[in-house]
């Protein structure tokens, strides 16, 4: 099921992460008395999911290829951002902050489904402002990608999503994927090239 159809209801019963909620409800932490001076309201959170939850939910699908570890990631950014609300900049986007936090999310959760693999994770999502670039494309666009990215190598597929759709910066990637900004960039040329000829019927 797509994130935006199970998170728009947030405040309904029927949620499917109806656990989950219940786990917030009973801690307390859904309560608005207990957010900080200056920090995200539970209003606003409400109005980010039903605004963006879909396009959460496709940013970590195209990094896990997994509906079940997208829909997790998405689950665990949004706890970590209302636990974490206080540290939320009011000059930036609440949506495009829980955003940046499920890709992360997303990349603990695949590097934790391979542990032959070893990758730092950011202590903090870093945040610049910039929207992610998935948001900009039309439909025909992304499932046009979203096919294409299939036939990339894992480590072409996460340095091309992270740097031509998430916006970050070499060595953010490099750091991330435990490697050097030279890989990363041998990998988007790769992924780029790739596709270039898969894609190709979209340039007309």
């Amino acid at each position: 099921m797509k994130v935006l159809r199970a998170l728009q209801n947030f405040i309904c019963a029927g949620w499917p992460y109806t656990n989950f909620l219940v786990g917030w409800c009973i801690k307390g932490i859904m309560d608005a008395r207990l957010q900080d001076s200056g920090s995200p309201a539970k209003a606003d959170f409400h109005a980010a999911i039903a605004q963006r939850s879909d396009s959460w939910y496709a940013a970590c699908l195209r990094i896990t290829r997994s509906p079940e570890l997208a829909d997790d990631a998405v689950q665990d950014a949004l706890l970590s951002a209302w636990r974490k609300r206080h540290q939320f900049e009011s000059s930036a986007l609440l949506e495009t902050w829980i955003h940046r936090i499920a890709v992360n999310a997303a990349l603990q959760l695949l590097r934790k489904s391979k542990p032959e693999r070893s990758q730092p994770l950011l202590a903090e999502p870093l945040d610049d402002g910039a929207a992610p670039l998935s948001e900009a494309m039309d439909a025909e666009t992304q499932i046009t990608l979203a096919e294409a990215l299939t036939h990339l190598s894992e480590m072409e597929r996460l340095c091309f999503v992270l740097k031509h759709l998430e916006q970050w910066r070499l060595d953010e990637i490099a750091e991330q994927l435990a490697t050097n900004v030279g890989a990363v960039k041998q990998s988007l040329f790769r992924a780029v090239n790739k596709l270039r000829v898969s894609m190709a019927h979209l340039r007309g």
